[in-house]
């Protein structure tokens, strides 16, 4: 089961009722198990593709070969060999494939390939910076 909590100082409580249906099934006093992680921020992932879909507009290219030019000089790639060569395939970034953490350190590396790439006047920090000011952001999220 899959269920939302927030953490605050009295500990985690329910994010929506989904949870707190959840907890209350739970009895008082039993032992649960419990796997942490942070949910992806969609306005991140819009804001990425928004990103691909810029650059691809002003290089006449798709979003999508974009995105993976990013993900393959990011390392965010499988190497699949041949018979006779050896191929490196990006891999997904969609939300049952990477956390919220995963796709936080991908973001950080694919604004380094832009600045790299696309936008060598600009330093990655600055990039992410004003990319996380667009969508709000803060260092705390």
């Amino acid at each position: 089961m899959k269920a939302f909590f927030t953490r605050t100082a009295a500990g985690l409580v329910p994010a929506d009722d989904e949870a707190r249906d959840l907890l209350r099934s739970i009895k008082l006093g039993a032992t649960v198990g419990l796997e942490l992680s942070r949910p992806r921020n969609i306005r991140f992932h819009r804001l990425y593709w928004g990103l691909c879909s810029t650059i691809a507009s002003a290089i006449g290219a798709q979003a999508e070969n974009v995105s993976d030019v990013i993900k393959l000089r990011s390392g965010h790639f499988t190497v699949v060999a041949t018979k006779t060569e050896r191929l490196r395939l990006p891999r997904s970034i969609s939300f049952s494939k990477m956390t919220g953490d995963e796709f936080k350190a991908f973001f950080e590396r694919a604004c380094l390939v832009v600045t790299e790439e696309f936008l060598p006047h600009m330093k990655p920090g600055e990039l992410t910076k004003q990319i996380e000011q667009m969508v709000g952001i803060t260092e705390a999220a």
